[in-house]
């Protein structure tokens, strides 16, 4: 481990408490003119971020409905209702991803992850 994430782990009660941790959340507010030009504007409603710390996962609520969020895994980008009934999903994200013209639901979940 080097000596900067060794001193920032120390700092914030060390590896123990690091692992001992599952999740992180954060209120976003999203938007700004990428989201415009490619046809997926953003309202300034407050979302949930929630991260998982050991793996890479991360949803978003609410996604496009108030009973509404992301899933986002590795292998994986979903748009769920919060019950887990699935709205749209796609597998292997990255191979299907264009990244030109409007975006989909999906690819959104993307860059607000």
């Amino acid at each position: 481990m080097n000596t900067l994430l060794a001193e920032a782990l120390d700092a914030h009660g060390g590896l123990d408490r690091w692992n001992a941790l599952t999740t992180v959340r954060a209120t976003i507010v999203s938007g700004g003119d990428m989201f415009v030009i490619k046809g997926m504007p953003q309202d300034p409603t407050p979302r949930e971020v929630t991260v998982w710390l050991h793996e890479q996962h991360a949803s978003v609520m609410p996604f496009g409905a108030p009973d509404q969020k992301t899933d986002f895994t590795a292998d994986r980008v979903s748009i769920e209702k919060v019950d887990g009934r699935v709205v749209a999903e796609r597998n292997e994200p990255r191979k299907s991803f264009t990244g030109q013209g409007p975006l989909h639901d999906r690819d959104l979940s993307e860059f607000i992850r």
